[in-house]
C-alpha cells in the first residue's frame, strides 16, 4: 500500500524551481481530447492501460492525471483490491478529477504534487504512468522525474511513458508537430531511463494521435 511522505502540498504552493501551474482549463481539455480521439476517448485510455499491464490488486500512480479520466478507467482495471492515486500540478485539473471520481463513486486520491518531488514513500506503487506529461517538463528536470518514479517503485515495478516522438517531418497527426509537442522526442529518454534504474526498456509508436510509448521495469 502506498504511504505519503511528509506533507502533501496544499493549494497555491510553489512546486519545484522550474515547474509551471499545469493546464488550467479542464473542461476545454476534456473536449479537446474527445475531438482528437474522434469520440473514442475511452478506447484510447484502455489502449494505453493495456501497455501498463495493470491487473487486479495493483497499486497505480498516475502522474499528470489531469481531469482524472485515465485514473477512473484504471481504477476499474485494478479491482478488486487495487488502488489508484493521481498527482498533478494544476489545482483546477485536480478539482475536476475529484468531482469525476466522486460522481463515479470511486475511492481515488488526488494530490497536488510535482513529478520531480513525489510525496510518497519508497516502493509504494506497483506501476507508474506518465501520459503526455514529460514534454511539458523542462528538460533539466526530466531525469529527476524518472528517478522519482524509480524510487517509488519496488524491483519489478512498471513504468509507462506515453508522449510524442520521432522526426517531426514523419509525424502524421497535427497535434504531434507543433509547439512543445514537436520539440519533444520520447525515445531520447531511453538512456536516462536506464540510468534511473530501469531495465527491459522497450517502446514504439501507437495508433493514437501520433503518440509513442516507452516502458521499463524497475531493476
Amino acid at each position: 500500500m502506498h504511504h505519503l511522505r511528509g506533507e502533501v502540498r496544499g493549494s497555491g504552493a510553489a512546486i519545484g524551481p522550474d515547474a509551471n501551474s499545469g493546464i488550467g482549463f479542464p473542461r476545454l481539455y476534456d473536449l479537446l481530447v474527445l475531438i482528437l480521439t474522434r469520440g473514442r476517448d475511452r478506447s484510447y485510455r484502455e489502449a494505453l492501460l493495456d501497455l501498463a499491464g495493470l491487473a487486479p490488486g495493483f497499486q497505480l500512480l498516475d502522474v499528470g492525471c489531469g481531469t482524472g479520466t485515465q485514473a477512473i478507467v484504471a481504477w476499474r482495471r485494478v479491482q478488486p483490491g487495487g488502488s489508484v492515486v493521481g498527482v498533478d500540478v494544476s489545482e483546477k485539473m485536480l478539482a475536476a478529477a475529484r468531482r469525476k471520481a466522486g460522481r463515479a463513486g470511486f475511492d481515488i486520491a488526488f494530490h497536488h504534487a510535482d513529478a520531480a518531488q513525489l510525496p510518497f514513500e519508497d516502493g509504494s506503487f506497483d506501476a507508474v504512468t506518465f501520459t503526455t506529461v514529460l514534454h511539458m517538463v523542462p528538460e533539466a528536470r526530466r531525469s529527476l522525474c524518472l528517478h522519482e518514479a524509480a524510487r517509488i517503485l519496488p524491483p519489478g515495478g512498471r513504468l509507462l511513458l506515453i508522449d510524442y516522438a520521432g522526426p517531426v517531418s514523419e509525424r502524421g497527426h497535427m497535434s504531434a508537430k507543433h509547439g512543445l509537442h514537436g520539440q519533444f522526442d520520447l525515445h531520447r529518454l531511453r538512456e536516462p531511463l536506464a540510468a534511473a534504474g530501469f531495465e527491459r526498456i522497450e517502446g514504439g509508436p501507437l495508433t493514437w494521435l501520433g503518440l509513442h510509448y516507452l516502458r521499463g521495469v524497475r531493476s
